[in-house]
């Protein structure tokens, strides 16, 4: 069976519309969404009535927890204080432009996803099994990843959250990071997704990058009075 994993749309519509036509090509027979539908974009309201629309199976990120909840911070690392600002500018746009049945919708969430495909325990999570804004670079220690591996069962386990798509494999368990469909930071815009090919004996790990009118993106942040920084950032693919 094919399994294909999204997460960390931010409210960018184009990039959200873009990963699901290249889905439906490829042929997936399960979808599901990591989560952090909204916030830095232009449209968050459209990608929740989207996701909602298509009745994906979705689990909340950080940023919907920061919305549904009307939390002052998302709980995002920001590295300066300038993008600690934009955060906040952010996290206050998106309230003002998502409705309440949008936030219920966020608020509501489950934290994680988890069943079993052709024999393998597959979970999915935000951050991390434990946080919602842990963040899993590849970079992390083996003993970590192990430790979540364990903790969860899993044979696969899927996330996101960095906005930098990878996977690894550990002692014949795989690690998967989607990336973003719709805030990338890898070095270019594209948005990832995950696919996965699952069969009794094997699982094979696709990064997809999708191109798409990524300028369209960019300039309709720049119509808002969210930080024209973030369209920059689309152009870019970076944080």
């Amino acid at each position: 069976m094919r399994l294909a994993v999204f997460s960390d749309i931010h409210g960018n519509l184009q990039g959200l519309e873009a990963v699901l036509a290249d889905i439906q090509q490829r042929g997936a027979d399960v979808v599901w969404c990591g989560g952090d539908l909204v916030g830095y974009g232009a449209n968050p309201g459209e990608v929740v009535d989207r996701i909602r629309e298509l009745s994906i199976p979705t689990i909340m990120g950080n940023y919907d927890d920061g919305i549904g909840y009307f939390r002052i911070l998302c709980g995002c690392d920001y590295k300066s204080e300038a993008d600690a600002e934009r955060g906040a500018r952010s996290i206050a746009w998106t309230k003002q432009h998502t409705t309440e049945a949008q936030k219920a919708y966020l608020r509501n969430l489950p934290y994680k996803l988890q069943r079993e495909f052709e024999g393998h325990q597959v979970v999915l999570v935000h951050g991390s099994p434990v946080r919602l804004n842990e963040y899993l670079f590849e970079t992390v220690a083996d003993g970590v990843f192990a430790a979540h591996l364990e903790n969860t069962r899993a044979d696969v386990l899927l996330f996101g959250h960095t906005h930098k798509p990878y996977h690894k494999v550990l002692s014949g368990r795989h690690l998967v990071n989607t990336g973003s469909a719709g805030k990338p930071k890898h070095g270019n815009p594209n948005a990832t997704y995950a696919l996965l090919d699952l069969t009794p004996t094997e699982v094979k790990v696709q990064i997809v990058e999708v191109s798409y009118d990524y300028e369209a993106a960019a300039r309709a942040i720049e119509a808002t009075d969210l930080p024209h920084e973030f369209a920059q950032m689309l152009r870019e693919g970076r944080g």
